[in-house]
């Protein structure tokens, strides 16, 4: 008994060590990928952009939310009703995203290129503005009507192009990496900011060039609409088809592209384009019965109802997990002001502030949690617990409560809901923890190196 217990302690004992030794190397891994030359200027340029892209979507919600008659907040208070003017104040609050989230990838192209420049000990300052000059004239585009005139591509400018603009900053960067020399900083008199410009000369001319072919490219892509026929052909076979594995698979396809900055196929899915959803509002208005609906297994009942509590990645489960175990000041308090916009599926300004968007630490769950609650969502479907989601919700419904909605009010669905949102929690909390550990391990490294880590 006591070899068997001495046995038992042992390999106890072992495991214990096998998962501190899993744990370091997670933490290596996270260490190295946290001090990547491209992940520590993109996670500065997403520091320096979150403030505009966090009053980007404070703006968005007012106006969709509340100021509009057809919003969650402004059709539940009547809005129309008793605020006059709310059409100009509507408008107002759309201009303000127009001027900050609205350009976000205008300011990425300009702070990822003055960031990348500075990495490379070069002149910082004419790169952040070479960089946007770049951006806009890859942007400055032929329209497709029949005058043909150009103009800027607003849809390049905001979010769509973000992922445009952080490569044409980073690639203005190393352009001037090998055609400039170091900048020595000192006082900035007149001659010395001469002759800095003198040196910018080389590698704003090829950028520019650079740009001219870029422009050609991109506006030869627009005309024969290849952006738009490989977007439009998936949308339309996110339409058309319904089941558990097909919802599955777009859902997936939604979730990596999101992790890119870019639209995927349920990102501008709407009810009245959803041929199943449409047909199971025929039927529950024909039949009063929600269980034996022809489509139990739609982008309406799965993905929006379960796979998109709190905004795409589910990430409103993050950021709560984030007010539970978080530790970091910096972290928390940008919780705090990100829970109002995540809670109405706004969860830009979380995504950029932590950052989500291109950190592979947050790939998997980003991924696997929002797909979690889709099969357990078809699970309680299949098994009768909970009736699907059939009747129009407003698009700015706070995710939580959109299978409510779209049940009529099912009590069981809004509890299993939020025993989904309880259960997304619980899986992002590991990985908050995780990143507080690699956050305090790069501490430590800087700390030995005599270097204030600035990427905190």
């Amino acid at each position: 008994m006591l070899k068997q217990h001495k046995l038992g302690y042992t390999r106890t004992k072992n495991e214990l060590l096998g998962e501190r030794a899993m744990e370091q190397r997670i933490i290596a891994l996270g260490l190295r990928i946290r001090k990547w030359s491209f992940f520590r200027i993109i996670q500065r340029t997403f520091a320096v952009l979150f403030p505009f892209i966090l009053l980007g979507s404070f703006a968005q919600v007012i106006e969709f939310s509340l100021l509009h008659p057809d919003g969650y907040l402004g059709n539940l208070i009547q809005i129309s009703k008793w605020l006059p003017h709310y059409r100009a104040a509507n408008q107002l609050f759309g201009s303000i995203y127009m001027l900050t989230a609205g350009v976000i990838a205008l300011l990425a192209a300009g702070v990822s290129a003055k960031y990348t420049a500075q990495f490379f000990k070069r002149d910082e300052q004419l790169a952040g503005l070479t960089g946007l000059l770049v951006f806009l004239a890859i942007c400055y585009q032929r329209t497709t009507g029949n005058n043909g005139q150009f103009n800027f591509r607003l849809d390049l400018l905001g979010f769509p192009g973000l992922i445009l603009g952080l490569a044409v900053g980073y690639c203005v960067g190393w352009v001037f990496k090998y055609l400039s020399g170091p900048t020595i900083k000192g006082t900035e008199h007149g001659q010395e900011l001469l002759s800095r410009s003198f040196k910018g000369l080389l590698p704003l001319t090829f950028t520019l060039l650079f740009a001219v072919v870029c422009n050609i490219l991109l506006g030869l892509l627009f005309k024969y609409q290849i952006f738009e026929g490989v977007g439009s052909w998936l949308q339309g076979q996110a339409t058309k088809q319904s089941g558990f594995w097909p919802v599955m698979f777009f859902a997936s396809i939604t979730l990596l592209l999101a992790w890119l900055g870019l639209s995927g196929p349920y990102t501008g899915n709407t009810f009245d384009s959803d041929q199943s959803a449409l047909k199971n509002l025929s039927y529950a208005l024909s039949h009063n019965d929600l269980a034996k609906v022809p489509e139990k297994f739609n982008a309406n009942t799965l993905y929006f109802s379960y796979g998109a509590i709190g905004g795409t990645g589910a990430t409103l489960g993050l950021v709560l997990a984030i007010f539970l175990v978080a530790k970091r000041q910096n972290t928390r308090k940008l919780a705090n002001w990100t829970v109002i916009p995540s809670m109405f599926n706004t969860n830009v300004a979380f995504m950029i502030g932590l950052p989500v968007l291109f950190n592979p630490f947050y790939l998997l769950p980003f991924l696997v949690i929002p797909l979690f609650n889709m099969v357990i969502g078809g699970l309680a479907l299949l098994c009768g617990l909970v009736p699907p989601a059939v009747y129009p919700v407003l698009t700015t419904t706070p995710g939580v409560l959109y299978a409510f909605i779209g049940t009529n009010g099912s009590w069981g669905v809004l509890i299993f809901t939020f025993g989904l949102l309880l259960c997304d929690i619980l899986l992002y909390i590991p990985f908050v923890r995780f990143a507080e550990k690699i956050a305090g391990a790069l501490d430590n490294d800087c700390k030995r190196a005599g270097e204030l880590n600035e990427d905190q």
